[in-house]
């Protein structure tokens, strides 16, 4: 029987005067009026805060300049570190770092222990913003995770920008100053990104791969962007060998790669992505989800492929709540592994329904699905099944009725056209609190970034490295014809070390001719990587090169290659299980690992319905809540199989990984993986008593509970391995924390939520 869980929250009513002091509440009220175009209650003006560095100094008494404003339409906004006690807060432009002050309710201190200030790029600048025009460097979306065995927090901006920072500096900043937390958010000194690029419109989608070192990033180019480190700092050799395989065993790369995946014509904006693994651990493929529901699989590494596309669910099983009838649109995507799911021993424990009460849907798009909908019933304290209280909620008016207008442009319907776009959302009212960006000593500038090295500027259509490879074997007496050019990155990466060697013999003076200006020779340039073409070319570093090399039609080509069949995955050597997400449904697939015909296919797992837009569409609500609907925030536990699905709508699902220690046979299709849905967060008593008043989410955050309360502590320090504590925290667009802690019993494997 499951418990109720506990919640750690201060009083809904009380908390965000706790956290920021009295009148607080006040204004986070009068600043949402100023943004639905109403008069504020208070003699004060709102304004949006933080903007520029020079706000700062602006209005320093006012209760505006204590309270961050929220931006609206982004991603997931917060996040926890995996390894310290630390929590990250996305705020238009800014990162802000806390420390939670105690155990189980992680209480945040009312001043951040420090603020990440990236400043745009020069080719943000020139970029500009699509949701918001008036405030495009805003973050959109924010990330944690290792690359290699650092832990980097990762963040991407409506102007295009991708900044990085490892976690390690923040930690080491914030644990070891004795200053007070108003010196060290002024500080001049705090860690600089170690990594900042750009993609040249609006980014969305953030992965990051430990093992391979890759960062990836997706935008409304339809397109998904992999950044490569370089994996080896060693000298060229003239012995380097050109790898016969598109992804050798051993990975090294002698230059940072940008790899330009392109998809075809008929894929949209893509809000999420993520990594896709071989049976070595390392990246093979990168998976994106579009606006339309369709999942891409691309190569990374190789060229002249086209990607494996996997059709969405049918629209008779799952259409849009919220834009009904439009199609339900894609939000999600998660690559999970078999290690990642709890060995179970019966059909009730895989799917959390008996076999009797399980829904067979017919394999519409490639592979049969049980429905497990009827679960939700069973959810104890379920939200969404408690009718609304029969007084309304006060709240500002906002538009009385639907209409199609209501509809933001980017969330065009059927096709979702320009989702993602510019939508005005948080203009109105706010005009005369423009803010434009200005230098900050704490950012960086294109030239002075830690992984932009190269001193040489390079233009942009005065080298390709199919003529200068071929230039070059001619003046050598050999003939390399197109066809025997590398086809993969490796052997591009080989092939231009080999250049290298050349260039390094020839010593400084070749490099300073490079650095002049003379690409005869590009040594150790970084470049770009098109694999639907196959094509390379060195990466511009100077901004107006950079800009007309995004316009080009390189850049804005699509992959016209025909589809890779999904068979094809069995080149990974081991099962692929996929987690796609729509606007409030949740499905779960597998793909072989061998093309042996004699293999059963197994069964897929779907979820409608899961978190429904429902009472959020309510006349007082809906100003607030319009276009909430999308499960785009996901995490994974994986010590407890557990992952969190969050929604803006304030909700979150709790599934629990599932896999039966002896798969079953069900006219001839095989009911081995799964997943059963366990609990939605926050619980109606929970809504009831602690979310008395209703605003979408600002983000979920899932990491480890933090051993001990002391200053300089790592997660997990000193304390038992198993069964390992994840805490949960869920921030709301009005201050709001709700914070939960997550485990399994060692004996039963049962869910405890604390």
């Amino acid at each position: 029987m499951r418990k109720p869980p506990q919640i750690g929250f201060a009083d809904a009513d009380s908390f965000v005067n706790e956290q920021f002091g009295d009148g607080a509440k006040a204004a986070v009220r009068d600043r949402e009026r100023l943004n639905m175009g109403l008069h504020p209650q208070n003699s004060e003006v709102p304004f949006v805060w933080p903007g520029n560095d020079s706000d700062d100094e602006r209005h320093s008494g006012s209760i505006y300049r204590l309270i961050p404003s929220m931006q609206k339409f982004r991603g997931n906004l917060t996040a926890l570190s995996q390894v310290y006690n630390l929590y990250f807060s996305a705020y238009q432009g800014r990162i802000f770092v806390y420390k939670p002050r105690a155990a189980p309710s992680q209480a945040l201190p009312s001043q951040p222990d420090l603020q990440l200030k990236p400043k745009a790029s020069d080719v943000a600048r020139l970029v500009g913003g699509a949701l918001d025009e008036s405030r495009p460097h805003t973050v959109n979306h924010m990330s944690i995770g290792f690359l290699g065995d650092e832990e980097i927090v990762l963040a991407c901006y409506d102007d295009g920008d991708v900044v990085a920072y490892y976690t390690k500096d923040l930690a080491k900043r914030i644990f070891t100053c004795r200053g007070t937390t108003e010196t060290l958010h002024k500080t001049k000194t705090a860690p600089k990104q170690f990594f900042h690029e750009n993609v040249g419109i609006s980014a969305w989608g953030l992965a990051v791969h430990q093992r391979s070192r890759l960062i990836a990033v997706s935008s409304n180019r339809h397109e998904v962007v992999v950044f490569a480190l370089a994996l080896t700092q060693n000298p060229p050799s003239r012995r380097t060998s050109v790898p016969r395989t598109p992804q050798p065993a051993i990975q090294t790369r002698t230059r940072n790669w940008r790899i330009v995946i392109r998809l075809p014509p008929t894929a949209d904006n893509i809000p999420n992505v993520c990594f896709i693994d071989d049976c070595q651990g390392n990246a093979q493929r990168v998976g994106a989800v579009d606006v339309k529901g369709n999942a891409w699989l691309a190569d990374i590494w190789k060229g002249n492929v086209g990607p494996i596309e996997i059709r969405p669910i049918s629209e008779t099983l799952i259409r849009s709540e919220e834009f009904y009838p439009a199609p339900s649109r894609g939000w999600g995507i998660f690559a999970l592994d078999e290690g990642d799911f709890l060995k179970v021993k019966t059909t009730e424990e895989l799917f959390g329904l008996p076999s009797e009460q399980l829904e067979i849907v017919p394999a519409g798009n490639g592979q049969p699905l049980v429905n497990i909908r009827n679960a939700l019933s069973k959810i104890p304290d379920n939200p969404q099944l408690i009718p609304p209280p029969l007084t309304a909620v006060p709240a500002m008016h906002g538009p009385a009725i639907w209409e199609p207008g209501l509809f933001q442009p980017w969330f065009a319907m059927p096709d979702g056209t320009g989702l993602l776009g510019s939508d005005g959302s948080d203009v109105a009212g706010e005009d005369e609190f423009e803010d434009t960006e200005e230098s900050d000593e704490e950012g960086d500038t294109d030239e002075d970034s830690e992984v932009d090295t190269e001193a040489a500027t390079v233009a942009v259509t005065g080298w390709s490295a199919i003529n200068h490879i071929q230039t070059h074997a001619q003046e050598h007496g050999n003939d390399k014809s197109a066809a025997s050019l590398p086809d993969n990155l490796y052997a591009w990466d080989a092939t231009l070390e080999q250049e290298d060697f050349k260039g390094w013999q020839c010593g400084k003076e070749d490099k300073d001719e490079a650095a002049s200006g003379d690409i005869a020779n590009p040594y150790k340039l970084n470049m770009t990587y098109f694999p639907h073409s196959n094509t390379v070319h060195p990466t511009p570093r100077n901004t107006p090169n950079m800009m007309t090399f995004l316009g080009k039609s390189v850049s804005t080509e699509h992959n016209r290659h025909p589809l890779t069949p999904q068979a094809h995955l069995a080149d990974l050597g081991k099962k692929l299980f996929l987690l796609r997400t729509y606007e409030k449904d949740i499905e779960l697939r597998s793909f072989a690992g061998s093309t042996s015909e004699n293999s059963p296919s197994e069964i897929g797992v779907v979820c409608p319905d899961v978190l429904t837009f429902g009472r959020f569409r309510n006349v007082g609500l809906r100003g607030h809540f319009h276009a909430t609907s999308r499960l785009n925030m996901i995490a994974l536990a994986p010590e407890l199989s557990l992952m969190a699905v969050g929604s803006p709508t304030g909700r979150v699902v709790i599934i629990t990984l599932t896999r039966k220690a002896c798969p079953n046979e069900h006219h001839e299709i095989t009911w081995e993986h799964g997943f059963r849905v366990e609990w939605v967060l926050p619980t109606g008593s929970d809504e009831t008593k602690h979310r008395k008043t209703l605003r979408p989410m600002h983000g979920m955050a899932l990491g480890p509970v933090q051993a001990g309360d002391d200053v300089g502590g790592k997660v997990g320090g000193g304390g038992p391995a198993m069964p390992r504590r994840y805490r949960l925290m869920l921030h709301y667009r009005n201050h709001d924390i709700l914070s939960y802690e997550l485990t399994r019993e060692e004996q039963t494997g049962k869910l405890c939520i604390f």
